[in-house]
């Protein structure tokens, strides 16, 4: 199958789920908002993913969130399955019915997350969401609701594409973030190679599930 994915600036980049897409034999499309790329019809679309996004859903929305949203629900209603993670998975919610707010607290580093996508996840989000009506929660933690699924849709909170790349990336220019929270940049180093492995093996897990349906 050929998967959609949504790639709204260049160092949020699909990481894990290419390789795992990769190694399934599933095409992938990437679609890069930053470069203006044009959205194709929902009925050519087999499955879509929708990547983080520093931006917010809700506070201050980027001038194409209303197209991408537009998008979503064209996917949605034509039965297309739609992968959602962190902003992506706020944005799904945001076109299924459901609300993006402000988290009771942020989430940065690695978090443990409870329900039936328990495990040790990363995590970088200020937002979080409440999950269309009908959905069902797929995992919590205190700070915030962490996945919803609705038909073949699954929305999450955290990052299952990370590679410690990409965490190292973000380290780097989420300095401001890390300060506010009074986090240590070399602590997320250390746990990041610690999870890598584990976390790569969950990752495909949770992209093998939402594939099956």
């Amino acid at each position: 199958m050929e998967i959609a994915v949504v790639e709204h600036q260049p160092d949020a980049p699909a990481g894990l789920l290419a390789d795992w897409a990769a190694e399934r034999g599933h095409a992938v499309r990437l679609i890069r908002v930053h470069a203006g790329d044009d959205w194709p019809d929902a009925s050519g679309v087999d499955r879509a993913a929708v990547l983080g996004s520093d931006r917010s859903v809700h506070d201050d929305p980027p001038a194409w969130l209303g197209e991408e949203l537009g998008w979503i629900r064209g996917l949605v209603d034509a039965g297309r399955p739609v992968l959602g993670l962190c902003f992506g998975g706020q944005a799904l919610a945001a076109a299924m019915g459901g609300e993006v707010r402000r988290a009771r607290r942020a989430e940065i580093g690695w978090v443990d997350v409870t329900g039936e996508v328990g495990g040790r996840w990363f995590a970088w989000h200020f937002d979080t969401f409440v999950a269309p009506a009908g959905a069902r929660e797929l995992g919590r933690t205190p700070a915030a609701l962490q996945g919803f699924a609705a038909g073949p849709h699954m929305g999450l909170q955290f990052h299952p594409e990370v590679t410690s790349a990409i965490v190292d990336d973000w380290i780097s220019v989420g300095g401001r973030d890390l300060d506010s929270q009074r986090l240590d940049a070399d602590a997320i180093r250390a746990d990041t190679a610690r999870e890598a492995a584990r976390a790569r093996a969950a990752a495909y897990a949770l992209f093998d599930s939402w594939a099956e349906g």
